[in-house]
């Protein structure tokens, strides 16, 4: 099982605080199935350049990886930050794909509402670059809540999406997770673990999740399609359409 979002890498950002740390996180994965693991740090693009970013992702790596159970992966790259006025350049965006791959980790803001602009961004980054943009948690966005056709949009333009294993528990969240996979339309799935309190690795919860959805042949073929993301193959997703009417989803 991949596990394709968390902040396992110590000391970078608000997840592992130190090495101890981000062993029990793996650990606890490695129990629940997770065989590779993407490291996606939050950047942000204020405070260091994307290679300074790197350098410093590099390093924690470096100091996690002797390490490291036997029977993970782990997969370099970066959550990155990305409202309508982000001050990252298209060329700047680009340096930060998933490891070996054309795909770069999105973060959208948690407003009600997205301007046009940052779709217009979005249609700009990948017109000008060969990278492919992944979605973070399209399920915890209060935009996407309220119209979830910002999912089908995305898909139309080229994105791929990812959602959190906490979806598939979260009574609200549920809902929306199980419109988008009936249709197709969820690429990857990772914990968004930080540590081991409250946002522990959590990955057999979409597991759990699928079971009750009825939907574990789903279960395999998201997985097959976040290994053609990691070996750098084009996955495109089916745009259909979702609509919300006194909070159900179609």
């Amino acid at each position: 099982m991949i596990d394709f979002h968390s902040h396992v890498l110590p000391g970078i950002d608000d997840g592992a605080k130190d090495v101890e740390t981000s062993v029990a996180m793996i650990e606890e994965s490695k129990r629940q199935g997770v065989t590779t693991i993407v490291c996606t740090p939050h950047y942000s693009g204020r405070k260091h350049s994307p290679a300074r970013f790197k350098e410093k992702r590099n390093a924690a790596y470096e100091r996690l990886k002797p390490h490291i159970p036997e029977g993970i992966e782990l997969r370099l790259g970066a959550e990155v930050f990305f409202p309508d006025d982000s001050v990252l350049s298209n060329e700047q965006l680009a340096m930060l794909t998933i490891e070996d791959t054309r795909y770069v980790m999105l973060e959208f803001p948690f407003t009600p509402k997205y301007p046009e602009r940052l779709f217009e961004r979005i249609e700009s980054f990948i017109a000008e670059t060969d990278c492919i943009p992944l979605i973070a948690h399209a399920d915890r966005y209060p935009a996407v809540w309220k119209n979830p056709s910002i999912v089908s949009r995305l898909i139309d333009m080229g994105c791929v999406v990812q959602l959190n294993a906490e979806a598939f528990a979260d009574k609200g969240a549920k809902k929306l997770a199980r419109v988008l996979l009936e249709k197709g339309m969820v690429h990857a799935v990772g914990s968004d673990m930080h540590n081991m309190a409250g946002r522990a690795p959590c990955m057999e919860k979409y597991v759990e999740g699928m079971r009750a959805f009825g939907l574990e042949a789903e279960c395999d073929k998201i997985m097959s399609s976040a290994a053609e993301i990691l070996a750098d193959e084009v996955v495109r997703g089916d745009s259909k359409p979702i609509r919300k009417f006194l909070g159900k989803y179609f």
